[in-house]
């Protein structure tokens, strides 16, 4: 490009301008003189490309200082043409989008199954039935509709009003609580900074207040207590209902030994419904008669 390998990205520009402007294709006359210059404004074109852009251009110039490494110019040479030319901070962004996206719809969906196995069950049902008997919801006048309603219309619409109900009365908690932009992994980003934070504290007072100076558990610690031995996950916790999380706290179950006995008479009652199971007496008397499976290499 007639310049020197000190020249600027301004000193680059000028001279591409000037070679490209005497080479161009369009301002050849005979087509053996086109041809000739589309391969020289090619070559043009792509040192431009390297000169200007300063990572290609501070390769470019270790190529120059060492061109004994040729094998490795090829190799960086087409890692640097055929690679994507994607910023790895779209994808990322991109990435956590769709998955966000994927876990709203997943919420929404174990919702709606929720609801609608909740519509179906006859106890819910007949309690929203009540309700809406009691508040004379079913009743439709003419004037409201403006036409007399078919069978089928009542029917549905009756339907619509027992969902209304038990959505509004019936409060789903943990898996299949209603869907929020606060579960999914963009929010959860990008609070994480907080959550650390506050996780950090919560530790640092555990450990004063119960290790330390060995204060007696609060019923709030009580109950994490006893979540945390049963194996239960924040969420399926507040999907249990009030009195099934009473009684697990009023079972002492966040003192270590009271929860040792606890799974021991768990464990006992599991075994008695064993022992009591049509299909296991079955097969402990098959066991009895003919024993284990013999395996037969032959047939193998």
């Amino acid at each position: 490009m007639g310049i020197s390998r000190d020249a600027d990205v301004s000193a680059v520009q000028r001279a591409y301008r000037a070679l490209a402007k005497e080479h161009h294709p369009d301002r050849q006359k005979t087509p053996q003189d086109k041809v000739q210059a589309k391969k020289t404004f090619h070559l043009i074109a792509t040192a431009y490309g390297i000169l200007r852009d300063p990572e290609q251009r501070q390769e470019y110039e270790y190529m120059l200082d060492n061109p004994s490494e040729m094998y490795y110019h090829y190799y960086r040479y087409f890692r640097r043409r055929y690679s994507p030319k994607v910023d790895v901070r779209v994808v990322i962004v991109a990435t956590v989008l769709i998955l966000s996206a994927i876990q709203y719809i997943s919420q929404k969906t174990k919702h709606d199954q929720a609801i609608a196995y909740l519509v179906r069950d006859p106890k819910h049902r007949n309690k929203a039935r009540e309700l809406a008997l009691a508040e004379n919801r079913f009743r439709v006048s003419k004037q409201e509709v403006g036409r007399r309603l078919t069978r089928d219309e009542l029917k549905a619409r009756e339907e619509d009003i027992i969902r209304s109900i038990i959505v509004k009365t019936v409060d789903l908690r943990g898996d299949c609580g209603p869907p929020s932009i606060r579960h999914t992994l963009l929010l959860q980003l990008f609070f994480f900074p907080y959550h650390v934070v506050r996780f950090c504290w919560w530790a640092l007072r555990w450990v004063i207040l119960f290790w330390i100076l060995q204060r007696p558990y609060g019923s709030e610690e009580q109950e994490f207590l006893t979540r945390w031995r049963l194996g239960y996950s924040q969420a399926r916790w507040e999907g249990l209902d009030a009195e099934k999380r009473a009684h697990f706290n009023q079972l002492g179950l966040w003192d270590r030994e009271k929860f040792k006995a606890y799974m021991l008479k768990v464990e006992e009652e599991v075994r008695i419904r064993a022992a009591e199971d049509t299909n296991q007496k079955r097969y402990r008397r098959y066991m009895k008669r003919n024993g284990p499976p013999a395996i037969n290499l032959d047939d193998l």
